[in-house]
């Protein structure tokens, strides 16, 4: 996560970009948005069932009853040779079957392996939602509907900015493109500081121009930068 000096490099970014304008940015910086707990049962179910016949296809298939099989292994045999035995066989194939979903799980369950093989789809709906729910929470804090929510999840290296209705109108989607371009890639290359420093800036010239200090209200907010 952030470091003390990482945090106060971004407070004193917000409160630089909020000086400028009636608006107001917060900053929400979560470890991982979900912990993606159905990927490894996926991957493991897909193995289980997929991997043992494909042993069976290229004759690879155990030579005894299972407790022999555990201590001598797997050996190439003829595709003709079965066993005779069918309901040993059976029930081999089975607990062979679960043998391999559980030691399957266990290493997909691995956190940097379930990240590999987490669909870049599933990482950003999880991400948006959070950003979602984090934009919620805060959005009765708001002044005038021109609240902005720059929203990090460092494990899926992914940025979020959600802005109010009022200033989105005005604006568009671009200038929230643009934020979350200039935080990827300082993000991707390890410097989450710099990338969220970056988006906050962009963002601030948004607000700058779309909703500056009014007369009588005090620029800025909280400059709320949270860890999750």
């Amino acid at each position: 996560m952030l470091s003390k000096a990482d945090h106060q490099r971004i407070h004193d970014a917000i409160e630089a970009v909020e000086a400028k304008t009636s608006g107001e940015i917060f900053c929400v910086v979560a470890k991982e948005s979900a912990t993606y707990r159905e990927v490894p049962f996926a991957w493991a179910a897909a193995i289980a069932l997929v991997g043992p016949p494909l042993a069976l296809v290229f004759g690879l298939r155990p030579t005894v009853p299972l407790l022999l099989a555990l201590q001598n292994g797997w050996s190439v045999a003829h595709a003709n040779a079965l066993g005779d035995d069918l309901t040993t066989a059976l029930i081999t194939y089975a607990v062979v079957q679960v043998l391999v979903f559980v030691v399957a799980l266990l290493v997909t369950s691995i956190p940097a392996v379930r990240r590999l093989l987490t669909p870049n789809s599933l990482k950003r709906a999880h991400v948006h939602a959070r950003a979602m729910e984090q934009f919620a929470h805060r959005l009765h804090t708001t002044k005038a509907s021109t609240g902005v929510l720059v929203f990090a999840s460092l494990a899926e290296r992914r940025v979020e900015v959600i802005a109010d209705e009022l200033i989105h109108s005005k604006v568009g989607e671009k200038p929230w493109d643009q934020a979350v371009a200039a935080a990827v890639g300082p993000i991707r290359r390890g410097d989450a500081a710099g990338g969220l420093t970056a988006a906050i800036e962009v963002c601030g010239q948004v607000l700058a121009k779309e909703c500056p200090p009014v007369d009588g209200l005090t620029p800025g907010g909280d400059r709320e930068l949270v860890d999750i």
